[in-house]
C-alpha cells in the first residue's frame, strides 16, 4: 500500500494518536515528533525526563519549577503558544517539515489547532482519532480545528480492531483523493 507524502493525526488527549502513528509508522511511514521543540527544551532546560514529556502519565504529572507548580502538559502547551506568537500558527508544522524527502511518507502525530490546514496545504491527509467517552481537554491548545478532517478512526480500546480500522482507512484514501479531484475539476 502506497502511503501518502504526509499524513497528520488530530484528536483528543488519550484517543489513540500515538497507537494509530505506530500502525502507521509499521506500514511504512516516518513519525515525525512535531512537538520535539518543546519537549527537548523542557528536557534539557527545565529538568524534565524525557517520560515527563512523552507519555501521557509523564504529561498529567506535576513539577515545581522556580516556586510554581506546573503540569507538565500545561509547560508543554505554553511552550507551544510562545513559538506560535513568534512564527504565527503555522510556525511548528512548518519547522517539522522543513527536511522532508519527497518520496518518503510522514506520519505526523499530535496536529493541533489550524496546523491540520498546513499539512493538507502541502497535499497531506489528515486522520482525527476519537475514542468514545475520552472528553475534549481543558487546556486549549490541545483543541484541534475538526473541519481539516478528512477520515475519522474510532477507537473503542482494541488493538486489533485499532489497526483494522486504520487499514481500512488507509485503504479509502485513494478514493477520498479522487474525489478531491473531481470536486475541484467540477468547480
Amino acid at each position: 500500500m502506497k502511503l501518502p507524502h504526509i499524513i497528520g493525526l488530530c484528536g483528543d488527549p488519550k484517543s489513540g494518536k500515538s497507537e494509530v502513528q505506530k500502525i502507521i509508522v509499521k506500514l511504512g511511514a516516518i513519525p515525525v515528533d512535531d512537538g520535539r521543540p518543546m519537549r527537548k527544551f523542557a528536557v534539557d532546560s527545565l529538568g524534565l525526563d524525557w517520560a515527563d514529556v512523552l507519555t501521557q502519565e509523564g504529561k498529567l504529572g506535576f513539577v515545581e519549577i522556580n516556586g510554581k507548580r506546573w503540569q507538565v502538559r500545561e509547560i508543554l502547551g505554553e511552550l507551544g503558544n510562545k513559538l506560535e506568537s513568534m512564527f504565527g500558527m503555522d510556525g511548528i508544522p512548518f519547522m517539522a517539515t522543513r527536511n522532508l524527502q519527497i518520496n518518503d511518507s510522514y506520519c505526523f502525530g499530535s496536529v493541533r489547532r489550524e496546523q491540520g490546514h498546513f499539512y493538507k496545504k502541502m497535499g497531506g491527509v489528515v486522520l482525527g482519532v476519537r475514542r468514545p467517552g475520552n472528553a475534549p481537554s481543558e487546556f486549549e491548545f490541545d483543541h484541534f480545528d475538526h473541519s481539516a478532517v478528512d477520515l475519522w478512526i474510532d477507537n473503542d480500546g482494541d488493538l486489533e480492531a485499532l489497526e483494522a480500522s486504520v487499514a481500512i482507512t488507509l485503504a479509502l484514501l485513494p478514493l477520498l483523493q479522487r474525489q478531491i479531484e473531481w470536486s475541484a475539476w467540477d468547480a
